[in-house]
């Protein structure tokens, strides 16, 4: 699928710089407005029920809502973006579960009975058509009628004097519905967890509010949304021992990088004070750094701002559930439980 991320040079740049409009500080500011509202709203839906799947009630709908008003997409059609993503999510199981029978691979007994029935592996073919088929349609009409929103800025990006043929459309599509929406979503959900596991951390944040914005940076650092990024080599290059030639394919494991016990001290623990917890590599670095970034950490903020003022005591009741997924912390179902509002 071609889209920014299998890019560089000045065709990467060139994709790239016309979304910069959406992405800086005072776009994000002006946005952060609209979702502290919708926020609220969330909250206010939960607000007399005293426990809820944080996932399904806040995480999903938070990056979702936000996404939406960047790219123009009308109300009545987000909820099926929703559906979407819970999908896409389950590709690669979907995907293995298609190589196991035709033979290519075995399954072990522990992936056998994760692996999802024929009927929900054809639900997922044509939802991903379907979502194809939006993301073309909706392309085409902002070429027709350009609006003042992000779907318009892609669906009439030129390079070289030239609009973005279909395949280009369709990665631009994919890449900005999954990267906007899944990574944050999963960062709400996991921080959650990190709080519940570690309550003097949060005890900190509800004592102290100017530790929110590093308790988000720490957050991001320790769950990792997506885990890794696979790139090709230029030329021949060493890391540590291992010697690397040119055009060879090496992973990029967000995970292990923002574990780093010679960047992070005592890596493995959830600190809201450490110094240097913006160090963290889970949006990337150089010309492809995340597009999204303060996006993403301005809605982490405005989650637990509110969390906190209206429900200092939730904390997580079960256990988080992930979805099997090899590329990012696909979070299902994180349980909470709160003291309910009357």
């Amino acid at each position: 699928m071609d889209h920014m991320l299998s890019l560089d040079g000045m065709l990467h740049l060139g994709m790239r710089n016309p979304h910069m409009a959406f992405f800086n500080p005072k776009y994000v500011s002006n946005l952060r407005k609209k979702v502290e509202l919708k926020v609220d709203q969330l909250l206010d839906q939960i607000a007399p029920l005293g426990r809820c799947n944080l996932v399904d009630a806040v995480s999903a709908e938070v990056p979702m809502f936000t996404l939406c008003e960047m790219l123009g997409v009308p109300e009545e059609d987000r909820p099926k973006i929703i559906e979407w993503m819970k999908f896409l999510e389950m590709a690669q199981l979907i995907a293995a579960t298609q190589a196991a029978e035709k033979g290519d691979i075995e399954f072990s007994e522990e992936h056998t009975q994760a692996a999802p029935d024929p009927a929900l592996v054809e639900m997922f073919t044509n939802m991903v058509a379907e979502m194809f088929d939006y993301g073309r349609t909706i392309l085409e009409s902002r070429r027709k009628d350009p609006k003042d929103d992000l779907l318009s800025v892609i669906a009439n990006i030129e390079v070289e004097g030239e609009k973005l043929p279909n395949e280009y459309l369709d990665g631009s599509w994919l890449l900005i519905i999954f990267a906007g929406n899944d990574t944050t979503r999963n960062s709400i959900s996991g921080t959650m967890n990190l709080l519940s596991e570690n309550p003097d951390q949060k005890n900190l944040v509800l004592n102290d509010k100017s530790l929110l914005s590093n308790m988000v940076h720490e957050s991001i650092r320790m769950v990792s949304p997506v885990r890794y990024m696979r790139r090709t080599t230029k030329c021949d290059t060493q890391i540590g021992d291992q010697e690397i030639g040119p055009n060879e394919k090496v992973s990029l494991w967000y995970g292990a990088a923002n574990r780093d016990p010679e960047i992070f001290t005592d890596p493995d623990k959830f600190d809201v004070t450490r110094e240097n917890a913006k160090k963290h590599l889970a949006f990337g670095y150089g010309r492809h750094l995340c597009l999204g970034k303060h996006t993403a950490n301005m809605q982490l903020e405005v989650v637990y701002e509110k969390i906190f003022a209206r429900f200092p005591e939730m904390e997580q009741d079960g256990e988080m559930i992930l979805t099997p997924n090899n590329f990012v912390n696909a979070i299902q179902d994180v349980p909470v439980k709160f003291k309910p509002e009357k």
